[in-house]
């Protein structure tokens, strides 16, 4: 990437002064959401309205023009009507604004011909040296610029390394909050609609250069040099992890995409096949980019030989059968191993071999441990996949509670702050990898308090790097993803 255009994005992802333009005075537009949720997000860069009317909006002067401001101007901001837009960026060309995102629709996406004549013309435009995202887009994300997109003023304020650009504005604000409940720290978000100027390639490019970018994740619906967007991908995966979501593969989402952002699809095995070959990884929805990005933020080994403990006997039939699929292993336990986990439960009903069945709803907290730790420390194994359902209070017999040292008023939260004690630990000790799946298997209104006890959980595992799935296909997909990106 010329140093031109590196410079002018990362000024419009740590822009000194942001201009709004399109009713900011107006409840409920675009453009008065955007600067409520700059200034609910804590922007701290200096934030100019603009408006004809001028007036005041959120205790903040509107000016009437880009003339009546003398400090500098980064990026701007814009939701005017589409015939509007032309005018509005060559003021921003003008006053030297390093770049613009463009939430306003009308363009090539509408497929007449005004549409695309007005997105020639800003292409026109930014070629004259105003960098632009859009339109038809949510816009950018910066924790460390203090930026976010429309409406993304609940995301996480504390800086990552995991990026995602989307043509969809919807999946760029699901992928915001997602990565909250995964425990992802974001570096920047980008949506970036028909992408007239900086698109898919331009984008990754910088990504890839991005000293705060570890991990990028895209959702794509076209791309408008495939060969230049190949070797873009294949130059950048050599560095990071790619993954990449392609949407219109089908005729039908091809006919979507077309009327969402003016996109030409293409054929899936022909994306996935060519995704693949530039070293990047095919994926498919949000929860998948959401469980690989989580598997790599949080887990050293890339390794594909696992272990899974708890869940009962058809959850580990199933996994054993989602293993053997994906390519992962569930190595047998060495004969030595077995004879002392044996040594925990004696009784009939429960297997240890890989994977470790317990035979009962809930095990005592030190037996579990114990067992957690004779596998890690003598099996050849990269990670162990612990699955733990949580169940309406009257269905876990109370002598089982009893056993594992849980209190009948208890919600479970208790016996699971123990075993995050005892596995964190482990973890260290042996230098081996957890992951946890926490399925909640409950379904009747009054059983809502296990909900918050799950959601409070997850977010203490993950701080200690044990990343939390709902389900242990989740957790696999995830893990043979990394392995794969690995190899």
């Amino acid at each position: 990437m010329n140093s031109n255009t590196k410079e002018k994005l990362d000024k419009m992802f740590n822009p000194r002064g942001l201009a709004v333009f399109g009713g900011v005075s107006k409840l409920g537009s675009f453009g008065n959401s955007i600067v409520m949720s700059l200034l609910k997000y804590g922007y701290k860069g200096k934030l100019y309205p603009i408006s004809p009317k001028g007036g005041e909006v959120a205790g903040l002067k509107v000016y009437k023009s880009l003339d009546e401001i003398k400090e500098p101007i980064d990026l701007a901001s814009i939701s005017v009507p589409a015939k509007a837009v032309p005018e509005v960026l060559e003021d921003c060309l003008e006053h030297g604004v390093a770049g613009a995102e463009i939430h306003t629709s009308g363009f090539a996406e509408t497929g007449d011909a005004i549409g695309i004549k007005l997105q020639e013309k800003i292409a026109e435009i930014s070629s004259r040296g105003l960098r632009i995202v859009g339109p038809n887009c949510f816009g950018l994300h910066s924790p460390t610029g203090g930026i976010t997109l429309l409406p993304g003023f609940d995301f996480s304020k504390e800086p990552g390394n995991v990026a995602m650009i989307s043509q969809s504005g919807g999946i760029a604000n699901d992928f915001g909050h997602e990565a909250i409940a995964a425990g992802l720290k974001i570096s920047k978000i980008i949506s970036f609609g028909n992408g007239c100027d900086l698109e898919a390639s331009a984008l990754l490019e910088y990504l890839g250069e991005d000293k705060d970018t570890a991990y990028i994740a895209a959702y794509l619906e076209g791309v408008q040099d495939g060969r230049k967007f190949l070797d873009t991908v294949k130059s950048v995966s050599k560095k990071k992890p790619v993954l990449i979501w392609k949407g219109g593969l089908t005729p039908l989402g091809a006919r979507a995409t077309l009327s969402h952002t003016g996109s030409l699809g293409g054929e899936s095995k022909i994306w996935e096949g060519a995704i693949t070959q530039a070293g990047a990884l095919s994926v498919k929805g949000l929860d998948e980019i959401v469980d690989t990005l989580s598997v790599l933020a949080h887990l050293k080994t890339r390794g594909k030989k696992i272990a899974i403990a708890g869940g009962g006997g058809a959850i580990g039939v199933f996994s054993s059968d989602l293993a053997h699929e994906w390519g992962l292993e569930i190595p047998a336990f060495s004969h030595d191993t077995q004879k002392r986990l044996r040594e925990f439960f004696p009784t009939p009903g429960n297997s240890v071999v890989n994977p470790l069945d317990t035979g009962t709803p809930m095990f005592p907290l030190e037996w579990l441990s114990g067992m957690i730790r004779e596998i890690l420390i003598r099996e050849p194994i990269d990670v162990i996949v612990l699955i733990m359902l949580l169940h309406p209070l009257e269905v876990v017999a109370p002598a089982f509670m009893e056993m594992a040292g849980i209190k009948p008023t208890s919600s479970g939260g208790e016996y699971l702050d123990g075993l995050l004690t005892s596995v964190s630990e482990l973890k260290k000790e042996t230098g081996k990898d957890i992951a946890l799946v926490l399925e909640n298997r409950t379904y009747r209104p009054e059983d809502l308090d296990v909900e918050s006890v799950r959601r409070r959980v997850v977010v203490e595992y993950q701080k200690q790097g044990i990343p939390v799935f709902s389900c242990a296909e989740r957790a696999l997909r995830g893990i043979r993803n990394a392995a794969a990106l690995n190899s």
